[in-house]
């Protein structure tokens, strides 16, 4: 889509989004983007993300600047209906960790937190394929769930499951930059993370092996893993999570490509 000088001020955006949505606008560069106080990075061809957070409960209001002058637009945000997820079974040590694994659980966390608000590649890779799912394979675990485990209340699902033989090829979902591999992280086991611009950003866990290399460019369909059930698994699968920046996103909504044409 060309956006004339004409449109410099103004913002394409949708006019409502779900919670849990990845939102992607447009502008005529050099403008700048704030949702909040928070400046989002815009591409050289105008494109920005937005990530709607699972809680989140307000409309969002966006502003563009340029030269001195501003336009602003509002993003209705519509409830979505969460499920509950029960999980039984699980070793009591993954429910309940010790002090000991509490610290490497928290060590594992900072490692994907800090990956997540490194610098991005600044280009939207993921515009140029859209999404595809990572393995073939019945979904076992949606986005947004409230978990459940061991009769105990625990966070919301923050990816998508799908439930796959142990070995079974996992595929890069979009086109991006592989930012990192990890292998044994407590609750995660073999972990696997991939940049794909702009912030968005894949993260794959419970894997078996991981065949992709820190620091590579990685195609749509490529295969980067092995489907597993490292770390706090009851059974082999993949968990695939997409957040933008820190915000955590539902993952099968992308797999529309409705965001494709802002």
């Amino acid at each position: 889509m060309f956006l004339s000088p004409c449109w410099a001020l103004q913002l394409v955006l949708p006019k409502s989004a779900y919670q849990g949505d990845m939102v992607v606008g447009r502008v005529l560069p050099p403008t700048t983007v704030f949702v909040g106080d928070k400046s989002r990075p815009v591409s050289s061809q105008g494109y920005f993300v937005i990530g709607v957070p699972r809680s989140q409960k307000t409309d969002i209001l966006v502003v563009a600047k340029n030269r001195g002058k501003k336009t602003s637009k509002t993003i209705r945000i519509l409830a979505y209906q969460w499920r509950i997820q029960r999980i039984n079974g699980l070793p009591k040590r993954y429910v309940n960790p010790q002090p000991e694994a509490l610290k490497r659980i928290k060590e594992d966390s900072q490692r994907v937190q800090t990956i997540r608000q490194a610098k991005h590649h600044p280009v939207p890779l993921f515009l140029n394929n859209g999404f595809i799912r990572p393995v073939k394979g019945p979904i076992t675990g949606v986005f947004g769930s409230q978990r459940i485990l061991n009769e105990q209340p625990r966070s919301p699902h923050q990816g998508v499951d799908f439930s796959a033989p142990l070995g079974t090829p996992v595929y890069s979902p979009a086109d991006g930059i592989v930012r990192l591999v990890a292998n044994s992280m407590y609750l995660m086991g073999n972990t696997l993370m991939i940049d794909h611009g702009l912030g968005v950003r894949s993260i794959f866990i419970h894997l078996d092996s991981i065949s992709a290399k820190e620091g590579i460019q990685v195609e749509q369909g490529q295969i980067v893993a092995r489907v597993g059930k490292t770390g706090r698994s009851t059974g082999p699968h993949l968990h695939w999570g997409i957040s933008v920046d820190t915000t955590a996103i539902d993952p099968i909504r992308l797999l529309k490509n409705s965001f494709l044409k802002p």
